[in-house]
C-alpha cells in the first residue's frame, strides 16, 4: 500500500508539474522570447533538485559531439525537403489554406530584427521547446503513465499535440504541421536514445532556415510542391 500510495503521489506532482509549466506558456504577463527563458530555467532548476542530474530530460554530457552534430544534420537535409516540398504543400490543398506566416512579415531585409530573431528563436524554440517538450513532458509522462505496450507511442503523440497548441496563431495548416514536426522531433528523441542535443540542433537548423527564407521574402518556398506536384 505504501508502495502504491507513493507512486500515486508522483503520478500526482508530475501531472501539477506538467500544467503549472504548460499553462506559462499561454501566460498574459511575459512574452517571446522570454516565456521561454522562464520555461527553461525553472526545468532545469526542477529537474535537478528532484533528481540530482539532467540525464532524464536527455541533457547528456557524454555524447560524442561531433557524433550528435552529425546525426542532426543529416537529418535536417534527409527530412527537410520532405516535409517542406511534399508534406507541407499536401497540408495546404488539403486544408485548402496556406500556413499563416504573416507574423514574420517584418523580418524581411531587415538583418538587425533577422539576427535578433535567430538568437531568441534558437534559445526560446530550438532549446526551450526541446526541453519542454520533449525532455521535460517525456520525463513527466513516464512517471505518469502506467506501462504498456504503446507506451511510447502515446508519448509521441501527446507530446506532439501539445507542441502544437501554441502554434494556433498560424492557422489550420499550421497546426498540423506543426503537429508533424512534433511526432518528428518525438521520435528522433526515442531512436536516438533519448540523446536531446540532437533534437536542439535538428530543430534549430528548421527554424533558422525559415527565418533566413523570412528574411529573403522567400517564404513561398513552402509552396513550390504545390505548383510542381499538387496543382494547388
Amino acid at each position: 500500500m505504501t508502495n502504491n500510495f507513493t507512486l500515486s503521489n508522483a503520478r500526482l506532482t508530475a501531472i501539477l508539474q506538467i500544467l503549472l509549466v504548460y499553462v506559462f506558456v499561454f501566460n498574459p504577463w511575459t512574452s517571446f522570447p522570454y516565456t521561454f527563458f522562464i520555461i527553461i530555467i525553472s526545468i532545469l532548476a526542477l529537474v535537478y533538485w528532484s533528481d540530482k542530474s539532467f540525464t532524464k530530460v536527455g541533457l547528456i554530457s557524454n555524447h560524442n559531439l561531433f557524433k550528435t552534430i552529425g546525426t542532426a544534420v543529416i537529418l535536417f537535409l534527409a527530412t527537410s525537403p520532405i516535409l517542406d516540398f511534399i508534406i507541407q504543400p499536401l497540408v495546404t490543398k488539403v486544408t485548402g489554406n496556406a500556413v499563416d506566416f504573416s507574423a514574420f512579415e517584418p523580418l524581411a531585409h531587415n538583418f538587425k530584427l533577422y539576427r535578433k530573431y535567430v538568437l531568441y528563436v534558437l534559445i526560446s524554440a530550438a532549446i526551450g521547446e526541446e526541453i519542454l517538450f520533449r525532455g521535460f513532458l517525456f520525463r513527466q509522462l513516464n512517471i505518469i503513465l502506467p506501462e504498456f505496450k504503446l507506451k511510447t507511442q502515446t508519448m509521441i503523440l501527446i507530446s506532439a499535440i501539445l507542441f502544437s497548441i501554441p502554434h494556433w496563431y498560424q492557422g489550420l495548416s499550421g497546426i498540423i504541421m506543426t503537429f508533424i514536426f512534433g511526432v518528428l522531433f518525438a521520435t528522433v528523441y526515442v531512436k536516438f536514445n533519448y540523446n536531446l542535443w540532437i533534437n536542439i540542433i535538428l530543430h534549430g537548423l528548421i527554424d533558422t532556415l525559415f527565418l533566413t527564407l523570412a528574411y529573403y521574402e522567400k517564404l513561398d518556398y513552402y509552396l513550390l510542391g504545390n505548383d510542381f506536384l499538387f496543382g494547388y
